[in-house]
């Protein structure tokens, strides 16, 4: 025995170029392995997984100020409560630029509890007045504010708070929380769990139950949080999963292409080793040892890296699904792959080094010496005898000499290359989605009037409350329009009034977007039928389409505040937003009310920054005009894009590890036939000219089949997402690729195979005629 681990590990020491590939292969495909099984993991229910840990509200309920509600606590079906909390609207800006409208701001002294147990994603909680922590949910973290900066609430004392963390709340009951007894409060807030919640009507009758007696202002369930972040959460899903499914598909196809090749490499050793003596058995001990000695060590520090780099993307991933906290990777999967990955290597490296025991001694010597008589020797011979360059010939035809190896070696650059074509598609795609949400193409600048939409985060404020008429602004409307059209660089204006509204004979809640004036130009992608060209006519959004039942050509009667309207749906258009939203003109409401958003074309080469400047100086307080995507916020969209770049940089990392693996195990094993050509006359450019080239066909090989399969999985995966997220998908959105870029992208696998062999293609170059003749 002592024999067998003396020869294990002196084969490591001899073999450092190919025992430092196998240790970073296997140190990149467990950290892989490990990050996809968090994607997996992180993709299985998440709303509900935060919920239970966060111990989430079931209902929150709010109540005028100074009515004692603590008593609901105690009423039948409440499992557990919190509160009362102070609550007043308001809405915090730096320097005169708001973070968000006002939303539900609530006074809270202790982030735990027995109901909705906030997540303290950055900074700390509050530890006295003149502090404020804002909700997650609040856009621009990191870019727009930080820990530190002071906000100002649109209170009528000015205040000006520390912002020192930021919390997430499973189901958002507030848009910022700050310390009890600073100001005064409009409202109180409750939350409770029932001991039934399973449905809308579960909830609604516990709430009844709890708050019996009490004059209730507002509230909200669960479910409705639920059903609005489940958008971001469907869209999202399909391609973690995919990428996951990825990452552990080629890293147990490198790792066993790998090992498999490195045991192939030691034939010569394993019939020289049988030749002293050695039994099968000895021999398989010697080889899986020699590999387990490199790939153990490396797979507990990929686990620990794995760990490492999952911190991060996971926190971007729950950001993506718009939950709060961060998505953590459970121990059974660190132990999976710390134990899994470690029985795959050995495995493969048994397998392959039991059919090299029993070999004969002279018959494993010679495999190791060249590839069997006849292997690819019709293909080589032909090759020969082309036009081509004898080097490049002779490259060529090397990968005919081992095709086993070979068609793994093109299935690994497959599947590397199709993962790059795969992101680069989906961020192409995904960038365009961006596009035509903030439709800033054809409207890129918003001018906003008065408090705007309503604030978000839980009673008195839920999302998507708005109003409609301007109730208590005394901007003069009329005015802001003919300064808009007044200033150089206009192009089109019109106002947009949006309303909350439902389907008669429907709960379904719809969005409506109506505007007061020509809107063609306003730029929303039509996906079937056309726009509207009277006040009885309207556009709707797919997932309106979707959840409503309805479709292009039917008449709905839409019902508002201000009362009914007969519509007939004309067309079907790709918007933004979680709802349904539907699209009209704004003389078909009964009493739209005065607009509270305009949207403006601009002249050709004006530039949209120089021209919010100029036309915010002369709105003055009037109205704020900014640019269409600095008006929204598409974080999911960005941390989605973050993600493709991680893990398609880690994916193609591993199969370029592999590849490179396959080079230096092919040079090694052509060393005495790079000696000979050598000897014959043939120059270092020459032999490194057929190094490289006996990569290209493998590459062309991997990256030409790469194209469609590439394709081919983003098509479906962006179909997945768009089924999910209940929308139909423009044709620009889902066709990402052209002619050129699909020629380039083909030529992704031959650059992955090249630079694989360039440094062995140097190595090959730089031997000595002698050295590569003795070499084993």
């Amino acid at each position: 025995m002592r024999a067998v681990l003396s020869l294990g590990w002196a084969a490591v020491r001899r073999h450092r170029v190919q025992s430092a590939i196998i240790a970073a292969v296997v140190l990149l495909s467990s950290a892989t392995a490990v990050l996809g099984l968090g994607l997996l993991v992180a993709s299985d229910a998440p709303f509900e997984k935060a919920f239970q840990r966060q111990h989430g509200a079931h209902a929150a309920a709010a109540f005028p100020p100074g009515v004692a509600v603590a008593s609901t606590a105690n009423r039948p079906g409440v499992t557990a409560a919190a509160g009362p909390f102070g609550t007043f609207t308001a809405g915090p800006s730096i320097e005169g630029r708001a973070l968000m409208p006002a939303g539900l701001i609530v006074a809270r002294s202790d982030a735990g509890g027995e109901v909705d147990r906030l997540a303290i994603s950055h900074g700390h909680w509050l530890t006295g007045t003149g502090q404020i922590v804002l909700s997650s949910d609040v856009p621009g973290y990191g870019r727009d504010w930080h820990i530190g900066d002071r906000v100002t609430l649109d209170l009528p004392s000015r205040p000006t708070l520390t912002v020192v963390g930021v919390a997430g709340s499973a189901t958002r009951t507030a848009s910022a929380w700050v310390w009890p007894g600073q100001f005064t409060a409009t409202g109180r807030q409750m939350l409770y769990r029932f001991a039934s919640a399973g449905s809308e009507t579960a909830v609604r009758a516990g709430l009844a139950t709890a708050t019996a007696g009490f004059p209730l202002t507002g509230s909200t369930s669960y479910l409705a949080v639920k059903l609005s972040i489940s958008a971001n959460l469907k869209a999202i899903v399909p391609f973690v999963v995919a990428f996951a499914l990825l990452g552990l598909a080629i890293s147990v196809l490198i790792i066993g292409n790998v090992v498999a090749g490195a045991v192939v490499a030691g034939f010569r050793a394993i019939g020289v080793q049988k030749t002293l003596g050695f039994t099968p058995a000895q021999v398989v001990l010697v080889h899986t040892g020699q590999i387990l000695t490199v790939a153990v060590p490396a797979g507990v520090a990929g686990t620990a890296l794995g760990y490492a780099v999952s911190f991060p993307i996971l926190s971007q991933t729950a950001e993506a699904y718009g939950l709060p906290g961060s998505t953590s990777v459970p121990p059974w999967a660190g132990l999976a792959v710390l134990f899994g990955l470690p029985l795959i290597v050995g495995a493969v490296a048994v397998v392959t080094a039991a059919r090299a025991g029993r070999l004969p001694a002279v018959q494993a010597i010679t495999v190791g010496r060249a590839p069997r008589t006849g292997r690819g020797f019709r293909v080589r011979r032909a090759l020969a005898a082309s036009r081509l360059p004898q080097p490049v010939a002779f490259g060529f035809g090397t990968p005919f000499a081992r095709p086993a190896r070979s068609a793994v070696t093109v299935l690994a650059v497959l599947l590397g290359s199709a993962t790059l074509i795969f992101a680069i598609g989906l961020a192409t795609s995904l960038s365009r989605v961006v596009a035509d949400f903030d439709r800033s193409a054809a409207a890129p600048v918003q001018v906003s009037i008065g408090p705007g939409p309503g604030g978000a985060g839980g009673p008195g404020g839920p999302p998507g409350s708005n109003d409609p008429v301007g109730a208590g602004r005394s901007t003069d409307v009329a005015a802001v329009r003919k300064t808009i059209a007044a200033t150089t660089g206009t192009a089109h204006v019109v106002g947009m009034t949006p309303v909350d509204g439902s389907l008669a004979g429907s709960s379904a809640q719809i969005e409506i977007n109506a505007y007061d004036g020509g809107a063609t130009w306003t730029g929303y992608p039509m996906l079937s039928g056309r726009w509207y060209q009277t006040p009885a006519e309207a556009v709707v959004s797919s997932r309106m389409l979707h959840l409503t039942g309805t479709r292009v050509g039917d008449f709905i009667t839409v019902t508002t505040q201000q009362g009914s309207r007969r519509l007939h749906i004309v067309g079907e258009a790709f918007t933004n937003g979680s709802g349904s939203t539907l699209i009209m003109d704004a003389a078909g409401l009964p009493d739209p009310g005065d607009p509270i958003v305009f949207e403006v074309a601009l002249t050709p080469g004006t530039g949209t920054g120089t021209y919010v400047q100029r036309l915010n100086d002369a709105l003055g307080e009037t109205a704020v005009a900014q640019s269409t995507t600095a008006a929204q916020d598409h974080e999911s969209i960005r941390v989605a894009l973050a993600l493709i770049g991680t893990l398609s940089l880690l994916l193609c990392a591993v199969t370029a590890l592999g590849v490179l693996h396959t080079v230096v195990l092919d040079t090694r094993e052509r060393v005495h036939e790079i000696g000979v050509l050598k000897a014959i006359g043939q120059t270092p450019r020459q032999v490194r000219i057929t190094v490289v080239s006996s990569m290209v066909a493998i590459g062309l090989a991997g990256g030409v089949l790469a194209v469609p399969l590439g394709v081919l999985l983003h098509g479906v995966i962006i179909r997945a997402i768009a089924r999910a997220a209940g929308t139909g998908m423009p044709h620009e959105v889902a066709a990402a690729y052209g002619a050129p870029e699909l020629i380039g992208l083909g030529a992704a696998g031959i650059v992955l195979a090249v630079i694989g062999a360039l440094i062995p293609a140097g190595w090959a170059a730089r031997t000595s005629v002698a050295a590569a003749l003795r070499a084993e």
